[in-house]
């Protein structure tokens, strides 16, 4: 069920997922990302080791076992063949004229975070290059969709998980709500999962950000 206006939001800089490939009748075929050697949750997804216990990142189509770490298919899941922007940025334009407002300014040495609910952000690049770029850290608080509402549409933006790419789902431009964002761009992401968000190589030094996510 979607949260009400105003819906659950999180600011913060994205890209979307993998779309889906192959027999519509079937799981996806597995990532063929380099899996860490003797990881128990490949070739269907990669292992977490974390204080509180290891676990299982499956992919799509994919479910963690309930006994042992492992991957297994989903008897369930059906292939999706579009994104559902939800509302099309009508909830994120009402944080962009109320906020609450954040600034975050690229480093080299830091990842700055941007993954706090309800925030309108202001992110400030930083030059390399003769242009712009800035990665800043997004840690997602739920498994579902999320929709990168960006203020310009030629901004590239990379989604990463450790090394491995986050390919995005889908984008479309933003409905006529606001000046403030004008592009959407949507993943499937997972919770408890630490990512970085890339915004570059640009001409621009800053711009608009709000994440959402859609329940």
């Amino acid at each position: 069920m979607r949260i009400p206006f105003p819906a659950l939001l999180l600011a913060g800089g994205l890209a979307v997922l993998t779309a889906c490939g192959g027999d519509d009748d079937a799981p996806p075929a597995p990532d063929d990302t380099p899996q860490e050697q003797g990881d128990p949750c490949a070739p269907n997804g990669h292992i977490h080791r974390e204080p509180d216990g290891d676990w299982c990142h499956c992919n799509r189509g994919y479910l963690a076992s309930e006994q042992g770490l492992s991957c297994v298919a989903d008897p369930d899941y059906v292939p999706r063949e579009d994104f559902d922007f939800g509302d099309n940025g009508e909830h994120a334009c009402w944080h962009v004229t109320h906020g609450p407002f954040a600034t975050v300014t690229a480093s080299t040495e830091r990842q700055p975070r941007v993954d706090d609910f309800h925030t309108h952000y202001t992110v400030n690049l930083r030059p390399e290059g003769g242009q712009s770029v800035g990665t800043f850290s997004f840690k997602a608080w739920a498994t579902g969709d999320f929709v990168l509402y960006l203020s310009t549409p030629d901004v590239p933006v990379t989604v990463k998980e450790g090394e491995r790419v986050v390919e995005p789902v889908g984008t479309q431009a933003t409905g006529a709500f606001c000046d403030g964002l004008k592009q959407m761009v949507g993943y499937e992401l997972t919770d408890k999962v630490q990512y970085t968000l890339t915004f570059g190589p640009t001409p621009l030094t800053s711009l608009g950000l709000v994440i959402e996510n859609l329940q």
